[in-house]
């Protein structure tokens, strides 16, 4: 009798399967790091940070007057 060949395919699936989870983690867990390192988050240091913010819409019509 000829010898079987040993299907991987589950074991291919579940290999790729590992791996995509453990990037999901590690995505998820870098995903907030930005927002440590940043200023105060109150409705004041908003506030003024959009009392900076330059206004790129192209209204011309409204800047006429």
């Amino acid at each position: 009798m000829a010898e079987q060949e040993k299907d991987n395919t589950f074991t291919v699936v579940a290999i790729v399967t590992a791996i995509a989870i453990a990037g999901v983690v590690m995505l998820k867990a870098d995903e907030t790091k930005h927002l440590q390192y940043g200023g105060e988050t109150s409705s004041k240091a908003e506030a003024q940070v959009l009392a900076k913010h330059k206004d790129f819409n192209n209204d011309v019509l409204s800047q006429a007057k």
